[in-house]
């Protein structure tokens, strides 16, 4: 069959084995004497394949239920777990983690399904959609078939599809949507600021301090936040005042310093220590956080 009379049909068909024998063998033999041809079908293939499992799945349920299970992850696993993907952890460290996929089941399916994100979200980066439809399309211009216009558009789905994913990423996992979610500005009238000159001091630089941050301001706020805090163990007001503002400070540097390049302190560390306090306000909020910071989308978005 000569190359320009072939349509997407014929591919469609090859690709789910709907050719008979006879018709199967003569596309074969196109393909093996045709470098055109065998190109275009294994890029339409790959098209194919990306729409098959689109149409498998709802896409945001998917990136829903990623999130979900890596909100439920145990977080010392999901770093080790890293560290060993990314050649982080050598010599008996790498042994220890390869001697508990041996002994753990359920620990070596999560390395797996962690080096599947992983290799992915690697590939994600490496691989610009936009060039690759530009090759195509200058493919398109050099051999001018009717499959082209076709497979072009179907490209240009798969790349909104492409920018749909980074766009749910950069949604929920950038940093400036992280600090957004997490921030809780201070209810009208709770700053405490009536009572001793010390206590009225104290709701005043806390009421400043939300002020920077809300207008977005974050090196500002931090350091206001942070001279607050060290200044709280030498006011005379009662605990409760103190630990509001305490609690609700910590928290809110902590935001602050994840907006700035780069963060002042380690953010990872300074979460888990309220995660690791018992009663303070934001303890839930700081787990949350921690297993956000370790998600592989967090690492996509930023």
């Amino acid at each position: 069959m000569p190359a320009e009379f072939y349509d997407i049909a014929q591919i469609e068909r090859y690709l789910t084995r709907g050719m008979d024998g006879e018709e199967r063998s003569g596309f074969e033999a196109l393909l093996k004497k045709d470098d055109n041809t065998r190109r275009e079908v294994e890029a339409y293939r790959q098209l194919f394949e990306g729409f098959h499992a689109l149409r498998s799945e709802n896409f945001r349920q998917e990136m829903k239920s990623w999130e979900t299970e890596w909100e439920q992850a145990n977080t010392d696993d999901t770093e080790l777990i890293e560290w060993y993907l990314t050649g982080e952890l050598t010599g008996e460290a790498r042994t220890r983690i390869e001697n508990r996929m041996e002994e753990e089941e359920q620990f070596a399916r999560e390395v797996a399904a962690y080096r599947q994100l992983h290799e992915g979200f690697t590939a994600a980066r490496s691989e610009d959609f936009r060039q690759q439809v530009s090759s195509w399309e200058k493919e398109q211009a050099a051999v001018r078939r009717r499959l082209w216009p076709r497979l072009a558009a179907a490209a240009a789905i798969l790349l909104l599809v492409g920018f749909g994913f980074r766009w749910y990423v950069q949604a929920n996992f950038s940093t400036e949507a992280i600090v957004a979610t997490y921030y809780q500005p201070p209810l009208e009238g709770a700053t405490m600021g009536e009572g001793p000159l010390e206590q009225e001091a104290a709701g005043r630089s806390f009421a400043a301090a939300n002020r920077l941050f809300q207008k977005g301001d974050y090196p500002g706020a931090y350091l206001a936040f942070d001279a607050l805090l060290n200044q709280l163990p030498d006011v005379s007001i009662d605990n409760l005042t103190r630990s509001y503002y305490r609690e609700q400070s910590e928290w809110n540097r902590l935001l602050s310093a994840l907006a700035m390049d780069p963060p002042p302190f380690n953010i990872q560390e300074e979460a888990r220590r309220i995660a690791a306090e018992d009663g303070h306000e934001f303890q839930s909020q700081a787990k949350r956080l921690l297993r956000k910071l370790q998600s592989p989308f967090y690492r996509l978005a930023n």
